[in-house]
């Protein structure tokens, strides 16, 4: 090695180290954590409540139990529907988890994957993990009476939409790194250390070229392999192509779950809204149709 030669700064670590010093990145974690331990506490303190919307209009804030279904859907069932009524080349994507199992197969369709798409993930040391980790004077706020707790969590749903945010920007700003670029491009891609841990470069799950499979393999693949993408597929119900009882033949209840979320009226206000105008539109379309 030459004398004196100097290892090359990463903009993507100094970017991130910055991130973390500012306090950015341990307040993002903290606070979801607090939000979490918080919203554990007020769930319990009103379980036992008659009602299942708890408004808290001076803090802005609406508590909610919703029963959420679990369901199982009959996958080649609904994609040979899909087919019949010639959706399922729009809305068909590779089931990942279940083709991993047929190494055939799974070679098979690998001449029409589709370029890989990827995201970042911080990764940790201990020194990293002390500042992420919520500080020991909030280990009581589980035994906090309501009105603070529903103060506490107006103030940190506030922030953690601003923090979220800031670090959406920056995700978007290591993607644009030219050392990011070049990590994208390597079979084998090191991860990037910092001084209070590291970023890794990761490959979503692969996509493929749904037509191309039907054309060159045929229909029985994505039928027995295929598994419609939900916000497509919605996309055909509210355009009144099909009806939301179409598809529910497929699948059947396995569990109804009682779940509590606390949201800011304004972001409930939002999903009545959406809501209702898609169910609006589908009724619309149906009509037309």
């Amino acid at each position: 090695m030459a004398k004196g030669k100097k290892t090359k700064l990463s903009v993507a670590a100094k970017l991130m180290e910055t991130f973390i010093e500012e306090g950015k990145y341990p307040e993002m974690k903290q606070t979801e954590g607090k939000i979490k331990k918080l919203t554990t506490n007020v769930k319990e303190i009103l379980k036992d409540s008659d009602s299942k919307r708890h408004e808290f209009k001076e803090a802005g804030l609406v508590g909610r139990f919703t029963a959420k279904k679990v369901y199982k859907t009959d996958y080649i069932a609904l994609n040979e529907y899909l087919y019949d009524v010639g959706l399922l080349l729009q809305v068909a994507e590779i089931d990942n988890k279940a083709i991993d199992s047929n190494e055939l197969y799974l070679e098979m369709i690998q001449d029409f994957k589709l370029t890989d798409s990827f995201y970042i993930k911080p990764n940790f040391n201990k020194l990293g993990n002390a500042l992420n980790k919520i500080p020991q004077n909030f280990a009581m706020a589980d035994q906090w009476d309501l009105s603070v707790a529903i103060k506490e969590l107006a103030i940190l749903k506030s922030k953690e939409k601003h923090l979220n945010s800031d670090y959406e920007i920056l995700k978007r700003k290591f993607m644009k790194l030219p050392e990011i670029q070049h990590l994208m491009k390597q079979a084998k891609r090191e991860p990037i250390h910092h001084k209070y841990g590291s970023l890794s470069v990761i490959a979503n799950q692969p996509k493929y070229d749904i037509p191309a499979i039907c054309d060159y393999i045929g229909e029985w693949m994505l039928i027995e392999y295929g598994k419609p993408n939900s916000r497509l597929l919605e996309q055909f119900i509210l355009n009144g192509t099909i009806s939301k009882k179409d598809i529910e033949q497929f699948r059947t209840v396995v569990d109804i779950r009682l779940e509590f979320a606390v949201m800011t009226l304004e972001d409930e206000k939002l999903v009545f809204e959406m809501l209702d105008k898609k169910n609006r539109m589908a009724a619309a379309n149906r009509m037309g149709a």
